[in-house]
């Protein structure tokens, strides 16, 4: 095993439990702006929005044959290119089923008026969101401009670094912000700059992906699972770079401190491939499984050649031992989503609101007795289930995800 000579460091398993309050096309989406810097929001209804860089955020960085952000450069240790914003796409449909196709959980207004969207990658969240609701103006920031061009009227992309002073000229009444959890280092700073950018009664929401993975397997551990040491061995990485894939499961207290309340939390668990029982599970984990299938080498290549010394070889021949464990029928593993939504009082002088009474929604999952000799396997690849497009997950109804995975288990079970 090419993994035998890299021990990992001992990373804990924090388990703590989180403590809450409650619970068209229009032209192109990119300006190049000659400062270096200026994320200044007008607020005005003009076209306000620039990129904040020159075009040198266009002279990307190429490593192991992946293709990273230059603005900024090296503050996401993640590659940028098709490959990745395929896996992005991919991700924003799962994380849309998850929502059972919703967007977000906050109680924003169906009429809210300025939205914010933090690291919003490809831009698939701020567009589609624009195109639900007329009445907003969706700004989305992100250090890589990758955004399409054509976009919603409504709809706009800034290249700015969300780790860094927001000098945004007026407030919005919705921030948003998912999967960020090998981006922000400060999350307390990133919390207090939500806080002073977000109008009083406005939300903030954080939809993360966190760490470690589990298992549902007992005895399931580094030592023996190939993919429960790749988990280890990212946290390893990512923390000797400020980076905590912990940290999403204690934001209460960082929330709180910034001033939220009404904090709410809602876990998710996302199956890796399809052996949970219920039809949004199966295609849930079909998503899953595609996803981590593209995010082993894009969250590997960098942080483990940078960060742990590995040679390129060494991570690939590790990352397809990886893979043969996610495909094994005799385990289960899956990863933890929290989303979070906190409000901002109305009164800034009123506390309240502050300590009411603890909302939390945990998420159940178990085994489908009845699908044990399943493999897990690529979506592309399986008999009339092409790759998710948008519409796979945002318009389809319960009946037919049923439909959907039922006809799968028929096309992939050699006893049918």
């Amino acid at each position: 095993m090419a993994s035998a000579n890299h021990d990992a460091e001992n990373v804990h398993d924090i388990v703590e439990e989180p403590t809450t309050d409650g619970a068209s096309s229009s032209g192109p989406s990119l300006e190049i702006d000659s400062d270096e810097r200026d994320s200044a929001y007008g607020g005005d209804g003009q076209s306000s929005y620039t990129m904040s860089a020159t075009s040198s955020v266009f002279n990307f960085r190429y490593e192991n044959g992946r293709r990273y952000h230059a603005y900024a450069e090296g503050q996401y240790p993640v590659p940028n290119d098709e490959t990745e914003m395929d896996r992005l796409d991919l991700q924003h449909h799962a994380f849309r089923l998850t929502l059972d196709g919703k967007l977000y959980r906050a109680p924003i207004p169906k009429d809210v008026q300025h939205v914010l969207d933090v690291g919003c990658g490809t831009g698939i969240w701020s567009i589609e969101f624009a195109d639900e609701h007329a009445s907003a103006r969706v700004l989305g920031t992100d250090l890589s401009p990758i955004q399409p061009a054509q976009v919603p009227p409504n709809c706009e992309f800034l290249i700015d670094d969300c780790e860094q002073d927001w000098i945004f000229h007026n407030q919005f009444d919705y921030i948003h912000t998912r999967a960020m959890v090998a981006a922000v280092k400060d999350w307390g700073r990133f919390f207090e700059q939500a806080y002073a950018n977000v109008k009083p009664g406005g939300y903030l929401e954080c939809q993360e992906i966190v760490f470690p993975l589990r298992c549902m397997d007992p005895g399931v551990t580094a030592e023996n699972s190939p993919l429960m040491r790749w988990s280890q061995l990212f946290l390893e990485a990512a923390a000797k770079i400020g980076l905590d894939g912990t940290m999403p499961r204690r934001f209460t207290p960082m929330l709180r401190d910034s001033g939220f309340v009404d904090v709410n939390l809602k876990t998710y668990k996302w199956p890796i491939g399809k052996w949970a029982k219920g039809a949004k599970f199966k295609l849930l984990g079909r998503f899953v499984f595609e996803d981590l299938m593209d995010w082993l080498p894009s969250s590997s290549l960098g942080l483990f050649t940078r960060v742990l010394k590995w040679s390129r070889e060494e991570v690939e021949v590790f990352l397809s031992e990886c893979r043969a464990e996610a495909r094994r029928k005799d385990r289960h593993y899956y990863g933890e989503v929290y989303v979070w939504w906190a409000r901002k009082t109305v009164d800034a002088n009123s506390s309240s609101d502050q300590h009411a009474d603890p909302i939390r929604d945990d998420e159940s999952l178990e085994p489908d007795e009845e699908d044990q000799g399943q493999h897990a396997e690529p979506i592309s690849q399986v008999a009339n289930v092409p790759r998710p497009v948008a519409t796979d997950v945002t318009q389809v109804s319960v009946e037919q995800l049923e439909h959907l995975a039922v006809s799968d288990s028929k096309d992939s079970d050699p006893k049918q």
